[in-house]
């Protein structure tokens, strides 16, 4: 039985091969996948990966509008229907 601090699904679990021939359970830390656009998917361009606790960082938000959760594409064609939905 694991200690109660690798109880949880927090940690991923691995099966490992020692080299005494056992087959044993490691526990690792979740890797937190590259940050997408909230309307088509594509990577965010200009944020870390790394799983951060703390919003605190430098480089985790670009400092345009909606910047760190739609990438600079959508963005530009979400102000070209902006301004073309105004205008009429």
């Amino acid at each position: 039985m694991p200690r109660p601090a690798l109880r949880s699904r927090k940690l991923r679990r691995t099966q490992t091969r020692t080299p005494g021939g056992r087959h044993v359970v490691h526990y690792e830390k979740r890797f937190a996948s590259k940050p997408r656009c909230a309307i088509c998917g594509r990577p965010l361009q200009g944020i870390d990966e790394a799983r951060i606790k703390t919003k605190h960082v430098a480089g985790l938000t670009v400092s345009r509008p909606y910047g760190g959760y739609v990438c600079h594409r959508c963005l530009a064609l979400a102000l070209r229907m902006a301004v073309r939905l105004s205008a009429t």
